[in-house]
């Protein structure tokens, strides 16, 4: 997991950059670095929520179920539950 957020992360970096470099010279437009960080840290967030969810979802594909009989077990009633 740790290696899916640098990986997004630097990817954010070189892609956000890349666009307001390109921003500038073709348009004359200057992105201040505090909206860069914004969109980077966005980007990145983002990317961490999906390649998590990607993740589980591959992990829970792989899962098998145990097996044998299923047995309930009814919890034992407290002593908090007596004085109700």
């Amino acid at each position: 997991m740790k290696k899916l957020i640098w990986i997004t992360f630097f990817s954010a970096l070189f892609v956000v950059n890349l666009l307001a470099m390109a921003a500038d010279y073709f348009g004359g437009v200057y992105i201040a670095i505090p909206y860069r960080l914004v969109m980077i840290l966005a980007i990145t967030l983002i990317g961490t929520i999906f390649g998590g969810a990607w993740v589980l979802m591959r992990t829970a594909e792989q899962e098998q179920a145990r097996p044998g009989p299923i047995q309930s077990v009814k919890p034992e009633p407290t002593s908090d539950d007596e004085q109700r």
